[in-house]
């Protein structure tokens, strides 16, 4: 059997694809395709999103690769667009299978009971993947008891098979096939990419969060325990990737530095083996907090963990620090605003890049609290910033509040991009939600000292025109680094 996996481009249905400035790899793609290429099946990847390709184009690669199946992995903002070319694909090609998971399908799986779709996976689908393309292999189209599928009966209706338990068999799965992807000339934020020297992949060595933010969904797609590859097993797959070429990874997991130990046995492992590899990751306050905490104590076995991860190859790490009103942080983050101060801090003085988001809207938000988050936002001086407006996407706790209260305005689904304000409170208004946002933006961006800093830091014209038409599609689109 074979199956081709889609990424698509936002309003592909309107005919207005455009080229994204920051093109990243379809990481979900990579893991089912590991398990399927493992069991035998065909796997082909057209990441149609980061290639700019309309329907037309999406339609004469499917005719050309002739799969079996074609999949999605839905994200609320893209919902319609899936359900646009999943029907084109269906009436173009009427015995091909359509298959859709993903965070939008385990928050609303009744929204793709639609005839153009024919296979609906909530939960993890790799193995429930992988038996579904074994059956119909041997001839068999009966989806009893194949975990998490929603798939029509015999008479048309649609039944649903319960969801298995989060796997945790991590460092069993297959190296991830990169070379599907691997000429798609993705780029990164964090760093200025030289393409005849240097090639960037993103990756994800586990799954699941802890924490349970308000406006995300991790916790309830993935589960909220940690289940992550070993170092060891990690090691390999760094080791893969600068097989291929790769010098720059982003490390995807929600929540990377979960365990110290962990990250100490990658880090020495990689200085080593004398991996070549830039490589960055996400992390909570909390966890490098608790580590500073515990290095300061003397508890910390000598080592300078910050220090050691520099030395390994890290570059940056992704913090959400969200706001910064201290009810509102301590209440998303369990930490405050002076241990913000001291983690960013000592991010920095390790050499390593620290990137902050911030939302404007989260529960309990007001013109007063934005504002502290606009002024924390600037006095932490991260590295790179980014701002958007909470997305209450369905399935978080945040949805179910706002939904409950009558503060969302729209159930368009396009929309809950984190971009355009989908809800109004008593205190905080639409038109007040975009000012902040681009205020934000241009503040951070457009300061004189950052600027400044940028430029010290510029190795070539090249990074310099880099740098610059960054700056211009900020100026222009402050969400640009988002599409």
């Amino acid at each position: 059997m074979k199956i081709s996996f889609i990424t698509i481009p936002n309003n592909i249905s309107g005919g207005n694809v455009e080229k994204s400035m920051l093109v990243s790899p379809p990481i979900t793609h990579l893991w089912l395709a590991a398990v399927l290429l493992e069991a035998g099946h065909e796997v082909d990847i057209l990441d149609a999103l980061s290639l700019s390709m309309g329907i037309e184009e999406i339609e004469k690669h499917i005719e050309a690769e002739k799969p079996d199946l074609v999949g999605f992995t839905v994200f609320t903002a893209f919902y319609k667009e899936v359900l646009f070319v999943t029907e084109r694909l269906k009436k173009r090609f009427p015995t091909l299978k359509t298959v859709v998971g993903g965070y939008h399908v385990n928050s609303i799986p009744d929204d793709f009971y639609l005839p153009y779709i024919d296979y609906i996976f909530e939960g993890e689908a790799e193995y429930s993947l992988r038996e579904l393309m074994n059956r119909l292999r041997d001839g068999n189209d009966d989806c009893d008891g194949i975990p998490g599928l929603n798939a029509k009966n015999d008479l048309g209706e649609w039944q649903k098979n319960p969801v298995d338990p989060f796997r945790t068999d991590m460092d069993n799965q297959p190296i991830l096939p990169y070379e599907l992807i691997l000429d798609n000339h993705y780029n990164t934020w964090w760093t200025s990419i030289d393409p005849s020297k240097e090639k960037y992949m993103a990756t994800v060595s586990g799954k699941g969060c802890p924490v349970g933010c308000s406006f995300c969904d991790i916790g309830k797609t993935e589960g909220p325990k940690i289940r992550a590859m070993s170092a060891e097993r990690l090691i390999i797959e760094f080791e893969y990737l600068q097989s291929l070429g790769v010098t720059h990874v982003e490390l995807r997991d929600a929540n990377f530095t979960t365990s110290r130990k962990h990250l100490i046995d990658l880090a020495q492992a990689m200085i080593q083996r004398n991996l070549k590899i830039e490589w960055g990751c996400s992390s909570t306050l909390g966890n490098l907090r608790f580590m500073l905490k515990k290095e300061a104590r003397g508890t910390g076995g000598g080592i300078d963990l910050l220090e050691l991860l520099y030395q390994s190859g890290c570059r940056f790490i992704f913090l959400g620090v969200e706001s910064g009103n201290p009810e509102i942080l301590y209440r998303e983050k369990k930490v405050t605003v002076e241990e913000t101060f001291q983690v960013i801090k000592a991010v920095k003085k390790a050499g390593i890049q620290a990137h902050s988001s911030f939302i404007f809207g989260l529960e309990g938000d007001t013109i007063e609290t934005m504002q502290q988050t606009m002024d924390l936002s600037l006095a932490l001086k991260p590295d790179t910033a980014s701002y958007s407006i909470a997305s209450p996407y369905p399935g978080t706790k945040l949805y179910d509040s706002f939904h409950e209260k009558g503060y969302l305005t729209t159930y368009d689904w396009s929309l809950y991009n984190a971009i355009e304000p989908v809800f109004e409170t008593e205190d905080v208004k639409k038109d007040d939600l975009k000012r902040f946002l681009e205020d934000a933006h241009r503040r951070f961006y457009f300061r004189p000292s950052y600027i400044f800093s940028k430029a010290l830091k510029v190795r070539s014209f090249r990074e310099f025109f880099d740098h610059a038409k960054f700056a211009y599609q900020m100026f222009f689109n402050v969400t640009a680094y988002k599409n």
